[in-house]
Order: structure tokens, then sequence, then C-alpha cells
């Protein structure tokens, strides 16, 4: 039979307290209630575990029920001990995922507030999982984040055709791997059947090239339109639309919600980043 362990310590407190009101007092509980879990337990046992008197007296079962739960009660303080640790620790940290699109995009916001608490990034395409005290946001493209998550929409990311200004003709052209991301449909722009001098699976590869005056390439506007080294020659529609994005906790932590809102307005207060600043929110 299963044994809960608020069974097993609540013997192990009257044995070795010897007392059902200190007992208690240490449980949190009343002394009926105390007495009443007990008597369920000695229901289901079918057998003592105290002989009832002028004091409580445990029997040869309860004693080795208590000395066994001991040691439990040992550990239980240890892993409370660690997980109050593992919470002051977090308390300071916070923990960002995003894409190598907006890498860039986010240690700009952060630099605008601040370092407290201090920061954790996560650079990936692939979509982390959020949760709780693990990854607390993420900055992503998404037309539809899923109903497991908070956030806030942010706009649509401005895009636009940049060379040098004494650049080739021609373009700089993704890889193959880097076309079939999700996050960068914008390469529907740029031709797949152009002799190209060069292709680069990095989007900072090709603003780099772009630079260097290999050809023109699409790029997000925050990337470029600040680089003295690349010319706007046209700017694009149709770019993805990005979120700050929480999980779906059931209360979100104080801290965590603050960081959440310095950061959504240190990214909305960059100059030419979005095409269109959207005020929406999922959940938030």
């Amino acid at each position: 039979m299963h044994i809960s362990w608020d069974d097993l310590q609540t013997v192990e407190a009257l044995v070795r307290l010897e007392s059902l009101e200190s007992a208690a007092r240490e449980l949190g509980l009343r002394h009926s209630s105390v007495s009443r879990r007990i008597a369920a337990l000695e229901a289901r046992l079918g057998a003592a575990l105290f002989m009832r008197g002028t004091r409580l007296a445990p029997t040869k079962l309860a004693r080795g029920m208590a000395e066994r739960a001991s040691a439990m009660r040992a550990a239980a303080v240890e892993i409370e001990a660690a997980v109050s640790a593992e919470q002051r620790h977090r308390a300071q940290r916070l923990v960002v995922t995003t894409n190598d699109v907006l890498a860039p995009l986010l240690f700009l916001a952060l630099s605008k507030t601040g370092s407290s608490p201090s920061v954790d990034v996560l650079v990936s395409d692939t979509e982390l999982a959020l949760a709780p005290g693990e990854v607390d946001l993420a900055l992503r493209p998404s037309q539809d984040p899923s109903g497991v998550l908070r956030g806030r929409r942010l706009g649509t990311l401005r895009l636009g055709v940049y060379r040098a200004p004494t650049a080739r003709p021609g373009w700089v052209l993704p890889s193959p791997s880097l076309r079939a991301k999700l996050s960068m449909r914008w390469w529907r722009h740029v031709p797949d059947d152009t002799n190209a001098t060069i292709t680069c699976n990095s989007l900072l590869g090709i603003r780099d090239a772009c630079r260097a005056g290999f050809g023109r390439s699409v790029l997000p506007c925050f990337l470029a339109q600040d680089d003295p080294g690349l010319r706007l020659e046209r700017e694009l529609d149709g770019g993805p639309l990005v979120w700050l994005l929480a999980p779906s906790a059931q209360k979100m932590n104080p801290q965590i919600r603050d960081a959440r809102d310095a950061l959504y307005a240190a990214l909305r207060s960059i100059d030419g980043v979005f095409h269109h600043l959207v005020d929406s929110s999922r959940g938030s």
C-alpha cells in the first residue's frame, strides 16, 4: 500500500517529540488534525501505531517507520535548502531565447534596460520550450504563437535591399539552408538562379559580404541602416511579425514581468526596426 510523506512525517514527529501538541506545532497543524491523520493511517494499516494513555506510546511498527522516515526528513530538509538556493539564484537571472536574426536586436534592447537582473541569452533557430524557472522569455518571429504562450506583438520587421556604394552588380546569395528557414521568408525577394560570387549560410555574413562590395541582398533594416558602408536601394513589404513571449504560467513572477515590460519598451524604442508598431497581447 502507498503511504504518503505527510503520514510518514506525522508518525516521525510524534515518535521524536513524544507530544501531540509539539508534533502539531512543528507540522503546522491542529492537534486534532494530527490525531485524525494517525487514526486514518492505523485504519488503513489495520494495526495500531500508538498506545493511548496518559501519553502516546509508539508501537514497534511506529518506531520502525519513524526510524526510516527520519532519514527521509533529513533529505527533505536538504532538498528544500537546494530549491531555496536555486530560487534565490533564479531571481537574480533572466533567461531569454531568440534566433540568429533577432539576436543583435535583443542585445541592443538589453543595453537600454540595464544589467539587473543578469541575463542568459540562448541563441537558437530551434524554438526552445519556455518553462518558468528555465527559459523566461522569447523574442521570436511568428504569425500565431501557440496557446501555451502569452506575449506581446512588437510589429512587422522592416526589410530592405542593401548594397555598398560601389558594389558589383548582382546578388550575395543565401545558402539553401538559410533560404529554407521559416523565420527568413524574405529570401523570396532574392533570385535563386543568378550567378553570384558569394553564397553564405549566415545572415551577418551576407551583410558583411554586401559591405565588402560583392553585391546586394535583403537585410532587416536594423542590421544595416546605421552602417556607413551600406546603402538602402529600396524598402520591402512582408517582413515577419515579431513577438516577445513568456510561458503561460498561472501567475508570472513579478521580477520576470517587470523585466519583460522593460525589454518590450526598449525594443519598441529603437528607431527603424519595425514597419508597423502594434499594441496587442496574448494573455499578458
